[in-house]
């Protein structure tokens, strides 16, 4: 009977042992890594949750890396239409100049709008990252040109709204910032308040200046001065874009750092509170060990 119950004595030690080494290794790894587990399958019970919160923290990510990306797009198109807006308010002035010059000053100042058409022209074809911000759907498109086979000269008045000189189409840009949130961004540059103030240059750089053309000055001015209110309009739109975006990311960087706290929460265990579980239980299976040596080396069989 000795020899029988000191077998499944020993049998229980070797069971508890085996259970205490496998709890000893987990412990381990928490002590070392933070962690309950390095898989799923070691908190099977929340691995389910823990899924879902990874899944969306990515996609917050991803909207945020995207968004940054688009308002960089909002921010190079906002600071373009300042350009242009520069450019309006520099024409205005120098219509106003002309009043009662002599040809041979307005014609240095043809001269000038003709410049100042040009670069309104290459505002309007801002690229960025390959990208024509101005030309709608076909951002692989140079939206605009000035060639005179394509853009006419404007030679007498009163002139009618052109947009031959847009190579682009009407797509409007959109971006989806969140699950809820869509933001429309898109300005093309055959907006009304563009194609007025590239008529405008295009009067002043071609009109009659011996004798100055007055009416064609005048109409030049109102053209200039339509645009200009046009174009803060355009401004505006994309200036509030541009803020909805950034609080929209705001808005997931604050999501993310709740996500991360809860995805932490289900991972990540107390590193004190592990080390002292380890301790115990490597002193509990060293004590283990120590009893299974006492228990063979008393072993009834060795006594007989």
């Amino acid at each position: 009977m000795e020899r029988v119950a000191t077998y499944s004595h020993q049998n229980q030690l070797v069971q508890y042992m085996m259970r205490t080494q496998s709890k000893v290794a987990t412990a381990q790894i928490e002590a070392s890594t933070g962690l309950k587990s390095t898989d799923y399958k070691g908190i099977a019970d929340d691995s389910g949750r823990l899924v879902n919160l990874e899944s969306q923290y990515r996609r917050s990510e991803r909207y945020v890396d995207e968004g940054e990306v688009v308002n960089g797009r909002i921010q190079t198109m906002y600071d373009a239409v300042g350009g242009m807006t520069d450019l309006i308010g520099r024409l205005r002035s120098l219509t106003a100049s002309l009043q009662g010059s002599a040809a041979t000053a307005a014609e240095g100042v043809q001269e000038e709008v003709a410049g100042m058409m040009q670069e309104f022209a290459d505002l309007m074809n801002t690229r960025l990252e390959g990208r024509y911000l101005f030309a709608g759907a076909q951002t692989g498109t140079q939206p605009v040109t000035l060639d005179s086979a394509t853009y006419t000269p404007i030679t007498t008045v009163p002139s009618s709204a052109d947009t031959s000189y847009y190579q682009g189409d009407d797509g409007v840009a959109y971006f989806q910032a969140s699950d809820e949130v869509v933001i429309e961004y898109g300005i093309t540059a055959n907006d009304p308040a563009f194609e007025q103030a590239l008529r405008a240059f295009n009067i002043v750089a071609n009109m009659s200046v011996d004798p100055l053309d007055t009416d064609a000055l005048a109409e030049a001015d109102d053209l200039a001065a339509s645009a200009s209110d046009g174009i803060v309009v355009v401004q505006s739109k994309l200036g509030v874009a541009s803020g909805t975006l950034e609080r929209t990311i705001d808005r997931h960087l604050d999501l993310q750092l709740v996500l991360e706290t809860q995805v932490d929460d289900i991972r990540s265990i107390d590193l004190a509170e592990a080390s002292a579980r380890l301790s115990t239980l490597e002193a509990s299976l060293e004590a283990t060990m120590s009893l299974m040596n006492i228990l063979q080396k008393n072993n009834l069989s060795d006594l007989l």
